[in-house]
């Protein structure tokens, strides 16, 4: 009687707990927990109605409709524990379905044992105490199943484990009553297996469960099971390193890559595939030896065949012991911070290259019409201050392609820039002959282009000291970008001056004279374009490549 009262109380703490947990529904492991208390209240109401049963085959019948509660349960339990623990990587359908191949067999056996008596041996009716019971011999599946169960168990116990010495005092309470609801019935089948309970040969785990649902609904109550789950905490460390902006490598204390984030495996031009397992040398040989030292790795690393630079930081792991198990390796991108760092020592560099050349011009030119009245001193003196005046104003345009390349801008029809550019040019200079196809109407671009092309097209008008000097400008569209050509006959483009668009720097001995290829190289690196110079002595042509933002 007292068996059958608790065997009540088990069936309903776990009806409670199980309504609770479809409450919270779609939270993580709400939906395995509910099914783990289905198959704890089926096991109970089976070995009620097999106590109740008065028949041989009465008996081996409920204790063969048993099996689904029993195989149930330590599936539901892993899955929970992984869903809890933030691992559902391991709970696919995929995964599912291979966990769930033993315990479905093993109610197929249950249900047909008569016919091949995999399960059990033989049964028969023992009276025991005045209770007459049913007494079965294990078979060969029983201990299949059974070794089954507590290796499912003890999976699903390891991720609790790491959440029992939480620093939040929620989570050590959640993981403590989710583990002594483990261990109850778990305990107490071990015991029943090695007839070590004095039970008349029942089962008594399906009571040992009632434990569980106190411990269960005590989680779900007092320590607000659903309400406040460490399921994220996993997703969020993962989520940060696999999306963080700089790259991150993990290497062990031979240098080998265990891990690393998409950002890493971009910056080294190879996949997570190709790199894991082998060494950071043969990966990527440059990187290896970056500020190679003694100490941690740092300093700037720059790959092969590009221009972007990453400055590298290199982090011990340990573990609890103050060991070195590995290293973290950190690219972060500097490269805006290197082209911005160049460019500003360029502007640095011309200005008072420039501004000094005219001011010498200027005082030595002001003295000497302070005694002689020179005209054509005057003349000079006045062009040395008109090129001051557009050095300062060339300075002005490039401090605004700056602050425009840190906001956001409109687009703009590309053929509208060309042919106001042109118009505008040709006005100025009306002795240039200009030839301009603006190509389609629709095409949108950046507006900072607008710069850019007026740029390049009165560079070529001014610079052009031809007997017949002309400027032709064409576009070819593409689905993702325009590219402008923009032709002239002049001179052509000084090797110094192209320097700097092919380094991006400039020293002190080899340097431009102004700032219309920084303008215009700048302007189109920072709209998300690309600047390309062919110069001769017969001619320059510029090709602008900028992508197509939409079209209208």
């Amino acid at each position: 009687m007292l068996m059958k009262l608790a065997l009540i109380g088990s069936i309903a703490g776990g009806v409670t707990a199980g309504l609770l947990a479809w409450r919270e529904r779609p939270e993580p492991g709400a939906v395995p927990l509910v099914s783990l208390m289905a198959g704890q209240c089926w096991w109970s109401a089976m070995l009620i109605f097999r106590m109740e049963a008065t028949t041989l085959g009465t008996k081996v019948f409920f204790a063969n409709l048993t099996w689904p509660g029993v195989t149930i349960i330590p599936v539901a339990w892993l899955l929970f524990a992984f869903e809890y623990g933030g691992y559902d990587e391991y709970t696919t359908r995929r995964h599912v379905f291979v966990i769930s191949v033993i315990p479905a067999i093993t109610v197929f056996l249950g249900l047909t044992d008569p016919y091949h008596q995999l399960l059990y041996l033989d049964a028969q009716l023992v009276e025991q105490n005045g209770v007459l019971t049913l007494a079965r011999t294990p078979g060969p599946w029983f201990w299949v199943i059974a070794v089954y169960t507590y290796v499912l168990g003890f999976l699903g116990l390891l991720p609790l484990l790491e959440f029992v010495t939480s620093q939040v005092r929620t989570f050590r309470g959640q993981s403590l009553a989710l583990l002594v609801g483990l261990l109850a019935p778990w305990v107490t089948n071990l015991l029943f297996l090695f007839d070590r309970l004095p039970t008349a040969g029942i089962d008594p785990t399906p009571v040992a469960f009632t434990v569980s649902g106190v411990a269960y609904l005590y989680a779900l109550t007092r320590f607000e099971l659903f309400g406040a789950s460490p399921t994220p905490i996993r997703h969020a460390r993962r989520s940060l390193y696999k999306q963080m902006h700089q790259g991150a490598l993990v290497l062990d204390t031979r240098g080998t890559i265990v891990d690393m984030n998409d950002r890493a495996a971009s910056v080294l031009k190879t996949t997570p595939e190709d790199a894991l397992g082998k060494n950071l040398e043969t990966v990527s040989p440059d990187l290896a030896t970056t500020g190679e030292t003694t100490g941690p790795k740092k300093g700037v690393f720059t790959p092969p065949g590009t221009r972007e630079s990453y400055d590298v930081s290199e982090n011990l792991v340990t573990d609890i012991h103050d060991r070195t198990i590995g290293h973290v390796v950190t690219l972060h991108d500097i490269s805006d911070l290197f082209r911005m760092q160049q460019r500003l020592e360029v502007l640095h560099r011309v200005f008072r290259h420039n501004i000094r050349t005219n001011i010498q011009v200027i005082l030595g030119q002001a003295g000497y019409l302070a005694t002689h009245n020179s005209q054509q001193k005057a003349q000079t003196l006045k062009e040395n201050a008109i090129e001051i005046a557009e050095t300062g104003e060339k300075v002005r345009e490039i401090i605004d392609v700056f602050e425009q390349g840190r906001k956001d801008r409109e687009n703009l029809r590309l053929h509208d820039i060309l042919r106001e550019c042109v118009d505008a040019t040709a006005q100025s200079y009306p002795e240039v002959d200009f030839d301009c196809d603006p190509g389609p109407e629709a095409i949108l671009v950046d507006s900072l282009f607008d710069i850019v092309c007026t740029n390049v097209i009165e560079n070529a008008a001014q610079h052009n000291t031809s007997a017949e000097p002309w400027v032709r400008v064409s576009v070819e569209t593409g689905v993702e970008t325009a590219t402008v050509h923009v032709e002239d006959n002049g001179p052509g483009v000084d090797a110094n001056e192209l320097t700097l668009v092919e380094d991006g720097t400039e020293t002190p001995l080899k340097h431009g004279s102004g700032f219309g290829l920084a303008l215009t190289a700048w302007g189109a690196d920072i709209a998300g374009g690309a600047v390309e110079f062919e110069s001769s002595g017969s001619g320059t042509q510029v090709t602008l490549e900028m992508p197509v933002s939409g079209r209208k």
